[in-house]
């Protein structure tokens, strides 16, 4: 039998569990009764036993990002027996990082999504079970949250602000959303001629529909958890000692996290896998002429779908082409300091430099550039709003081309070169290269 609050930490049942079993002192004390169903998870690895459930959570998200990702380690986490364990750990996870890093911070951001991807990978578990239990579960853990027979878009507007549900594809009567197959029927059974009903329901509602609204709301609900708690941590005189401990440990896999991954950012030498600085000698053609300067015509494409891409991976991820899956900003740059204080500035120079400026009679394009970067069309860089539209990799050279041709002014070293960045890339291994060589020799 599979709990609710193994996918819903909001149930009642998992309030229930909270009141009896959620003394903090027990966070950093490793329970033998977890340890036991861990290693009688079929498939699981006992390379290692995890420190603290909250913790082990948290690596299994950063470890997600990584190429060498091996799931076995982490396959208790869908064992429906850690049921109890897993619902105190999410609530020990969104108090650390709340008093820790406080409701806008990246790790707030991360243990949203840690849950949503946590939730993603349990309800794809559900798949082997019949479609009747599946409803059924469902049907229960939503009704716990929302009453699916009566709720209207406009009450879950929050919810769909997110991003996982698309307003246009709901199935409204009245405003009211169509979410049961009892209710499909009593509105739309009568016009269904020589199809099967269930089938329709399934295309048009269904599973899907209710496997993302339950991960929707859950998410909006962690979300307003980890903004409550932060809100009364303000108010204490010293935040409890394991909270401190446990936010440190956060901090340290970030950083680790982020070394695996990009290597180390403090260096300033060239690092073509994570942040490093600009080697502006090394922009391609394209990008020094927009960087002089557009006339009015062509000034919008070319600041804000050519230069804000090229721009902010340059400096915050060049390497993106090798990457196997969608990045964003607070991947590699966690507090949005390098993009507050020098992609957005370079963004903005070059704007400037348009004839006429380009903010100078249209200011909306900066809401455009926050678009293009990943935070939607919002007028500030908030890590609260990141994910509302993605962040666009740089226009290949036969889009400019093709749309721009009068950025395209091909040097000898535009052959063979199909990208800007790359252009980029490549050109500051040549210059390092260079570098080297003449250091080298001088120390001769």
């Amino acid at each position: 039998m599979i709990e609710t609050s193994f996918i819903n930490p909001f149930s009642f049942e998992a309030k229930e569990i909270v009141r009896k079993l959620g003394q903090i002192e027990n966070l950093d004390k490793k329970n033998d009764s977890l340890i036991d169903i861990i290693k009688h998870t079929h498939s699981q690895k006992l390379s290692s036993i995890p420190e603290t459930l909250a913790l082990h959570k948290f690596q299994w998200y950063l470890d997600k990002k990584t190429d060498n990702f091996d799931d076995k380690v982490y396959e208790y986490l869908f064992n429906p027996e850690i049921y109890e364990y897993d619902v105190l750990s999410f609530y020990f996870l969104c108090q650390a990082v709340a008093i820790g890093f406080g409701e806008d911070s990246h790790e707030a951001k991360q243990v949203v999504e840690l849950e949503a991807n946590l939730i993603d990978n349990r309800l794809e578990r559900l798949k082997s079970e019949p479609n009747n239990f599946q409803y059924s579960f469902l049907k229960e853990a939503l009704n716990q949250l929302i009453d699916t027979n009566n709720v209207y878009w406009n009450d879950l507007k929050e919810v769909i602000d997110l991003g996982v549900i698309d307003l246009n594809k709901l199935l409204l009567s009245n405003g009211r959303v169509i979410i049961e197959y009892e209710d499909f029927i009593e509105e739309y059974g009568h016009l269904i001629e020589h199809r099967n009903p269930q089938t329709m329901y399934e295309v048009i509602c269904g599973l899907n529909l209710k496997k993302n609204l339950l991960k929707s709301i859950i998410m909006k609900k962690t979300r307003d958890y980890i903004v409550k708690v932060a809100e009364n941590s303000r108010r204490m005189v010293e935040p409890d000692s394991i909270m401190n401990e446990l936010s440190g440990k956060i901090r340290q896999m970030e950083q680790k996290a982020r070394e695996r991954r990009f290597g180390s950012s403090n260096s300033g030498a060239y690092n073509d896998n994570g942040p490093a600085p600009y080697i502006q000698e090394a922009f391609p053609p394209c990008v020094r002429k927009c960087m002089e300067g557009i006339k009015s015509g062509g000034r919008n494409d070319a600041i804000v779908l050519f230069l804000t891409p090229f721009i902010s991976y340059a400096r915050l991820a060049p390497n993106v082409f090798s990457m196997e899956y969608d990045m964003k900003v607070s991947d590699v740059d966690p507090s949005l300091e390098i993009t507050h204080k020098e992609v957005i500035p370079m963004i903005y120079e070059a704007a400037n430099a348009c004839r006429p400026p380009l903010f100078k009679d249209q200011p909306q394009e900066k809401i455009n550039i926050n678009s293009k970067l990943g935070f939607g069309m919002n007028s500030e860089l908030k890590l609260s709003e990141e994910g509302e539209t993605r962040w666009y990799t740089p226009m290949s050279c036969e889009k400019i081309k093709l749309h721009m041709p009068n950025l395209c002014i091909p040097c000898v070293d535009c052959k063979k070169i199909g990208n800007p960045l790359i252009y980029y890339n490549r050109k500051k291994r040549l210059l390092e290269k260079n570098n080297s060589k003449a250091t080298a020799g001088e120390e001769k």
